[in-house]
Protein backbone atom coordinates (compact mmCIF):
# COMPACT_ATOMS: atom_id res chain seq x y z
CA UNK A 1 0.00 0.00 0.00
CA UNK A 2 1.21 3.53 -0.86
CA UNK A 3 1.63 5.87 1.97
CA UNK A 4 0.88 9.59 0.67
CA UNK A 5 2.36 11.09 3.62
CA UNK A 6 5.97 9.70 3.56
CA UNK A 7 8.15 9.59 0.58
CA UNK A 8 11.63 9.87 -0.17
CA UNK A 9 12.82 13.28 -2.12
CA UNK A 10 15.42 11.72 -5.17
CA UNK A 11 17.51 12.90 -7.52
CA UNK A 12 18.23 10.69 -10.10
CA UNK A 13 17.70 7.12 -7.72
CA UNK A 14 19.20 8.43 -4.75
CA UNK A 15 17.86 9.86 -2.05
CA UNK A 16 18.37 13.66 -0.82
CA UNK A 17 15.90 13.44 1.86
CA UNK A 18 13.50 11.74 3.71
CA UNK A 19 9.56 13.40 4.60
CA UNK A 20 6.73 12.60 7.07
CA UNK A 21 4.22 14.78 6.81
CA UNK A 22 2.02 12.90 10.14
CA UNK A 23 4.81 11.41 12.03
CA UNK A 24 3.02 9.65 15.03
CA UNK A 25 4.93 11.43 17.73
CA UNK A 26 2.99 14.70 17.69
CA UNK A 27 1.61 14.95 13.66
CA UNK A 28 4.02 18.21 12.69
CA UNK A 29 5.78 17.17 9.35
CA UNK A 30 9.68 16.38 9.97
CA UNK A 31 12.43 16.08 7.13
CA UNK A 32 15.89 14.48 7.25
CA UNK A 33 18.14 16.01 4.18
CA UNK A 34 20.96 13.86 3.37
CA UNK A 35 22.58 16.44 1.49
CA UNK A 36 23.65 19.90 2.04
CA UNK A 37 24.84 22.73 0.15
CA UNK A 38 22.35 21.98 -2.80
CA UNK A 39 19.70 23.97 -3.53
CA UNK A 40 17.12 22.23 -4.12
CA UNK A 41 16.68 20.52 -0.47
CA UNK A 42 13.60 19.89 0.41
CA UNK A 43 14.48 22.38 3.66
CA UNK A 44 16.90 24.40 5.30
CA UNK A 45 17.61 22.25 8.23
CA UNK A 46 19.19 19.34 7.50
CA UNK A 47 16.75 17.66 10.11
CA UNK A 48 13.67 18.73 11.95
CA UNK A 49 10.11 19.94 11.81
CA UNK A 50 8.95 21.40 8.53
CA UNK A 51 6.34 24.27 8.74
CA UNK A 52 3.36 24.12 5.97
CA UNK A 53 4.49 27.24 4.65
CA UNK A 54 7.87 25.44 3.70
CA UNK A 55 5.81 22.47 2.33
CA UNK A 56 3.69 24.57 0.18
CA UNK A 57 6.51 26.80 -1.17
CA UNK A 58 8.41 23.66 -2.10
CA UNK A 59 4.93 22.01 -3.78
CA UNK A 60 4.68 25.43 -5.71
CA UNK A 61 8.16 24.65 -7.02
CA UNK A 62 7.09 21.19 -8.42
CA UNK A 63 3.75 21.82 -9.89
CA UNK A 64 2.49 24.21 -12.71
CA UNK A 65 1.27 27.68 -11.74
CA UNK A 66 -2.06 27.70 -11.75
CA UNK A 67 -2.49 30.83 -14.17
CA UNK A 68 -0.67 28.80 -16.91
CA UNK A 69 -2.43 29.18 -20.48
CA UNK A 70 -2.98 25.09 -20.51
CA UNK A 71 -3.43 24.55 -16.73
CA UNK A 72 -7.30 22.86 -17.52
CA UNK A 73 -6.09 21.29 -19.92
CA UNK A 74 -2.80 19.50 -18.03
CA UNK A 75 -5.55 19.37 -15.28
CA UNK A 76 -7.83 17.28 -17.33
CA UNK A 77 -4.91 15.04 -17.91
CA UNK A 78 -3.91 14.19 -14.73
CA UNK A 79 -7.87 13.37 -14.20
CA UNK A 80 -8.65 16.27 -12.08
CA UNK A 81 -10.96 19.17 -12.04
CA UNK A 82 -9.31 21.43 -9.39
CA UNK A 83 -6.11 22.69 -9.14
CA UNK A 84 -4.89 20.95 -6.21
CA UNK A 85 -0.49 21.48 -5.68
CA UNK A 86 -0.37 17.81 -3.57
CA UNK A 87 -2.92 16.07 -5.78
CA UNK A 88 -0.70 17.34 -8.71
CA UNK A 89 2.32 16.25 -6.83
CA UNK A 90 0.81 12.54 -6.13
CA UNK A 91 0.20 12.19 -9.57
CA UNK A 92 3.18 13.30 -11.13
CA UNK A 93 5.69 12.92 -8.16
CA UNK A 94 6.71 16.21 -8.72
CA UNK A 95 8.45 15.37 -11.85
CA UNK A 96 9.77 18.73 -13.74
CA UNK A 97 11.52 18.66 -17.07
CA UNK A 98 14.19 21.15 -15.80
CA UNK A 99 15.90 18.69 -13.80
CA UNK A 100 16.20 15.36 -11.92
CA UNK A 101 14.72 15.19 -8.88
CA UNK A 102 11.42 13.78 -8.05
CA UNK A 103 9.19 11.89 -4.96
CA UNK A 104 8.89 8.36 -4.23
CA UNK A 105 6.01 7.91 -1.88
CA UNK A 106 6.56 5.21 0.70
CA UNK A 107 5.76 1.53 -0.57
CA UNK A 108 6.99 2.45 -4.44
CA UNK A 109 9.14 0.54 -6.40
CA UNK A 110 9.91 3.31 -8.88
CA UNK A 111 13.05 4.26 -10.18
CA UNK A 112 14.06 7.38 -11.97
CA UNK A 113 13.90 5.33 -15.11
CA UNK A 114 10.36 5.14 -14.56
CA UNK A 115 9.21 8.65 -13.99
CA UNK A 116 12.01 10.60 -16.28
CA UNK A 117 10.87 12.79 -19.06
CA UNK A 118 13.82 12.72 -21.15
CA UNK A 119 14.48 9.01 -21.48
CA UNK A 120 16.04 9.82 -24.43
CA UNK A 121 18.87 11.70 -23.29
CA UNK A 122 19.34 9.33 -19.81
CA UNK A 123 18.38 5.65 -20.96
CA UNK A 124 18.37 5.58 -24.58
CA UNK A 125 16.82 2.89 -26.08
CA UNK A 126 19.91 0.38 -27.21
CA UNK A 127 17.52 -1.29 -29.51
CA UNK A 128 18.45 1.63 -31.73
CA UNK A 129 22.27 0.70 -32.16
CA UNK A 130 23.56 -0.47 -35.47
CA UNK A 131 24.11 -3.65 -35.66
CA UNK A 132 27.06 -5.02 -37.88
CA UNK A 133 26.27 -8.35 -39.76
CA UNK A 134 29.22 -11.02 -39.18
CA UNK A 135 31.61 -11.29 -42.13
Amino acid sequence: MIDYMKFDVMWMDDVIASVDLKPANGGTPYVINYIDTFNKQFSPNMEGYITLEEIEKWLKWRTFPPTRANAKELLASLGMQAFNRWGIVRKTHGVMADDEIWLRFKGETLTHRDVCLRKELYYPDSTNETIQPNS
